[in-house]
């Protein structure tokens, strides 16, 4: 559950470019306030509500429980979407399911912070990646690094990934580092505010980034989180010694 929390402010953000395709998804408070006007939506939250009960009532036995259901109704949407945000299904579950030609349900089993980092491997080799698919990977913690590295070097000049990237603690140094020292974008920047990688220097690069003339704004709430947190910032090894940056 810790990795739906850490990665709820990404997913928000990007609610409207996922909803199309699945109702469903890890950290989106909101995401359900159209249920009413939408059937499906209130089904998917009527099942998670079912299954949360039954999970209740046998604890040590949530995975068995999980598994055997998905695997009894694997031709039921709705309840595929409803269990796949939850963290206790078996990986080679998720693995089946990421394959699924119901791209939402798919999308959903790649999203699960149980997901192995083949799975997500094998997403990205696919022929066929919608961009909402290539987001998911780039916001999952098991996405492993030379995937990071090949999303975004092409898409640098346009910044499309650069949210996903800045929450994510999995993301390498060097792209965190680069989208502190670079971004404008108020949301990114909030991302990878929220980010435990976050370290003393890469607080630094952000400082001065954010000191620049089109950054710099006495109401801007990113400025005044950094400058909650840098007087925190315990010096340790980094790029450049590890020294604090306090703002002007």
């Amino acid at each position: 559950m810790h990795d739906r929390k850490a990665l709820g402010l990404v997913f928000a953000a990007a609610a409207v470019i996922t909803g199309i395709w699945t109702v469903s998804g890890p950290g989106l408070s909101g995401r359900f306030s159209e249920e009413q006007k939408d059937p499906q939506a209130a089904a998917i939250a009527h099942e998670r509500q079912m299954i949360a009960a039954a999970l209740r009532e046998n604890p040590g036995r949530e995975r068995e429980w999980l598994d055997t259901n998905i695997r009894a109704r694997m031709n039921d949407r709705v309840f595929l979407l409803a269990a796949l945000t939850n963290d206790s299904i078996s990986p080679s579950l998720l693995d089946t399911l990421a394959n699924s030609s119901d791209l939402g349900v798919a999308l959903e089993a790649i999203r699960n912070p149980n997901t192995y980092a083949a799975t997500l491997e094998s997403v990205y080799r696919r022929k066929f990646r919608p961009a909402f698919l290539i987001e998911a990977l780039a916001a999952h913690r098991r996405t492993p690094p030379y995937i990071f590295r090949e999303l975004y070097e092409p898409e640098r000049d346009s910044s499309r990934l650069d949210i996903w990237f800045a929450g994510n603690p999995a993301t390498p140094r060097e792209i965190l580092a680069e989208i502190a020292r670079t971004s404008t974008n108020t949301f990114v920047i909030s991302a990878l505010l929220e980010n435990p990688s976050l370290d003393c220097w890469l607080q630094g690069q952000l400082a001065r980034n954010l000191m620049k003339e089109q950054n710099r704004d006495a109401d801007n709430p990113n400025v005044q989180r950094l400058a909650e947190l840098i007087p925190d910032c315990t010096p340790g090894p980094a790029l450049d010694g590890g020294r604090s940056v306090r703002l002007p």
